[in-house]
């Protein structure tokens, strides 16, 4: 996906999404990971941040600033001490639908300042990868997100997947704001890991 810091976007500056609530048989983002071959949710949204790979990646990635721009997300720690890695477990709270649900996300790739890969059971069994780019301007941040539909949510899947699209749109967003405003430099000191 090419991102054009002049092409008009109706989510906000530099934002691309694409979307499909359409059953996907390997989507090109994930296409060796077959336990998700009948995934039926699944999001691709792109921004571009005036920061460097590193300065997005030292946010983005690490679990410390999750509050600061993933909307639906109320807490969030490592469960153990060390840098971010394959295998690493983050403990999250999540604000969905009214009530506060406890889930925890596994890393299960990491390429550092370059990717992350992360598997969570909340809201509905996602895999989550981030991938970053360097461009002249910046960096194209890109988060891919795809699921299943199971149960009754099942007969929900349209409405849950422009739900999935519109909240990695917010969750974009708010990391560009973050970045750009240099507010990510003072997040730490301001009682990081919480989120009203």
């Amino acid at each position: 996906m090419k991102i054009s810091k002049h092409k008009f976007s109706p989510y906000g500056e530099g934002v691309v999404a694409n979307v499909s609530a359409a059953p996907r048989r390997n989507p090109p983002a994930m296409q060796d990971h077959d336990t998700l071959s009948s995934a039926a949710l699944y999001a691709e949204v792109a921004v571009t941040i005036r920061r460097s790979r590193a300065e997005v990646a030292a946010v983005m990635f690490d679990p410390r600033y999750d509050t600061a721009w993933i909307g639906l997300v109320r807490k969030s720690a490592k469960l153990a001490p060390g840098p971010v890695r394959q295998g690493t477990k983050i403990a999250r709270e999540w604000r969905w639908f009214g009530r506060n649900v406890a889930d925890t996300a596994e890393v299960a790739e990491h390429v550092p300042d370059r990717s992350i890969v992360m598997t969570t059971q909340l809201p509905f069994g996602l895999r989550i990868r981030y991938a970053l780019e360097g461009i002249p301007e910046g960096t194209i941040a890109r988060i891919y997100a795809e699921g299943r539909a199971t149960g009754i949510l099942r007969f929900a899947a349209w409405p849950l997947n422009t739900l999935l699209r519109l909240v990695v749109v917010r969750d974009l967003q708010r990391l560009k704001t973050l970045l750009e405003s240099g507010a990510w430099r003072r997040w730490l000191s301001q009682g990081v890991g919480t989120n009203p």
